[in-house]
């Protein structure tokens, strides 16, 4: 797009999620929200309304995406309904020439996935997925300092994520977990889980090509707890440990070298020489822009994508090798 032009996004499901990421949107003085759709129509109205108070100016409200995409007439959608119908609302976008946000997971299975994927990259429009948690200064430096090669080759990697599962009812929980009964039976990692595996395949750079999970699991079949041995596709193990039922917040990766350990957490990075002493403490800043900014920056000036679609591919695969596994109890190759 030509440099000062605006950036006309509507948005596609009006729930908690779309609300956080509104207000980061309208802090974005080249974005105008030209609609809100919702098939709850007093939600997609309640969106609509924030947007106008904070445009000064009225926007509309739609119950069907289509109806925004054909009357609104956006550059963009914004995509923030339940899992299952990420996948329709971006290909309808992606026909109607729109670039597409998708908060997390790219889709619910892989073959969704790759037909996004290359539908973008086939009428040559952006398509980015909501793995924020790579723009935290402490993951990438992590991953910078595994590139150079700082604790030597990699030799094991543990992931391990626990919040609280918040979840009252059954319609909350298909809203705001990742529940496919079409895939193994059930949902596959608590919402969050998501950012965790994403941050595992990102920050060593790696596919994963096996995994072996077990789940515990409530009715009607969400997983509470998942716990999974991983082969990365350069041969490196890791394991995986993810909670939604701990009163606390842990997010922290673990890398393992021959010349010693990096620690990442959400906000901090240590290093652990193989000679032994203690964990060394590197300074990193805050972070200097939200996924929301990163994907207008991309659109209007061809800056790179954060979690472009093509890379969120990978993170599905694994997603639906975890379920896949944790249902057969057999190791599974990621497909």
């Amino acid at each position: 797009m030509a440099g000062g032009e605006r950036l006309r996004i509507g948005i596609a499901g009006c729930g908690m999620a779309a609300r956080i990421h509104l207000d980061r949107l309208l802090a974005l003085p080249e974005v105008t929200v030209v609609g809100c759709a919702d098939s709850e129509r007093a939600r997609a109205e309640a969106l609509a309304g924030r947007a106008s108070e904070g445009q000064g100016a009225g926007v509309p409200a739609f119950e069907d995406h289509r109806d925004l995409l054909r009357e609104g007439k956006p550059d963009a959608l914004c995509i923030f309904t339940p899992h299952l119908w990420h996948y329709r609302a971006a290909m309808d976008a992606l026909q109607a020439g729109c670039h597409v946000f998708i908060e997390k997971p790219l889709s619910t299975n892989p073959q969704e996935a790759a037909d996004i994927v290359g539908l973008a990259r086939g009428r040559g429009l952006k398509a980015a997925v909501g793995h924020q948690y790579r723009l935290r200064p402490s993951l990438a430096a992590a991953r910078q300092l595994i590139r150079d090669g700082a604790i030597g080759p990699l030799r094991l990697v543990t992931a391990t994520m626990a919040l609280p599962w918040v979840a009252a009812t059954r319609a909350e929980a298909e809203n705001s977990w990742r529940f496919d009964p079409k895939v193994s039976g059930g949902g596959v990692l608590p919402d969050a889980g998501d950012h965790l595996l994403d941050a595992l395949l990102w920050t060593t750079g790696q596919a994963a090509v096996e995994v072996c999970a077990i789940q515990g699991k409530l009715d009607p079949g969400f997983d509470v707890v998942t716990a999974a041995a991983i082969r990365l596709e350069g041969g490196t193990p890791a394991s995986l440990a993810v909670s939604g039922i701990t009163p606390g917040f842990l997010f922290e990766l673990n890398f393992l070298g021959d010349q010693g350990r990096i620690r990442a957490t959400e906000r901090a990075v240590e290093r652990e020489h193989a000679t032994g002493g203690a964990l060394e403490s590197i300074a990193v800043p805050e972070p200097s822009q939200s996924i929301d900014g990163n994907f207008v920056a991309a659109v209007l000036r061809g800056e790179p994508l954060c979690c472009p679609a093509e890379e969120a591919l990978d993170t599905v695969r694994l997603i639906e090798a975890v379920g896949r596994s944790a249902a057969t109890n057999q190791l599974v190759r990621v497909a």
